[in-house]
């Protein structure tokens, strides 16, 4: 993951009505969360044992197919 890359997702994200933020601490260091931007809900991944963290590969993914 390179700078560029989270620089992408984030503009795609932010075009789609969400924010990617950074999950800072525990198991989930150095995923996202995908919140949105009214009302500040964040979206379940759908991934177990991680319910509302994506990797950013998989934060691309849910935006371009379920992101509104």
């Amino acid at each position: 993951m390179t700078n560029a890359e989270e620089k992408r997702v984030s503009r795609i994200a932010e075009s789609k009505g969400y924010r990617l933020e950074k999950v800072g601490k525990g198991p989930h260091h150095g995923r996202f969360s995908i919140v949105k931007n009214t009302g500040g809900s964040r979206m379940p991944s759908g991934i177990p044992g991680s319910e509302f963290a994506f990797s950013l590969h998989e934060a691309e993914d849910w935006l371009t197919k379920t992101g509104e």
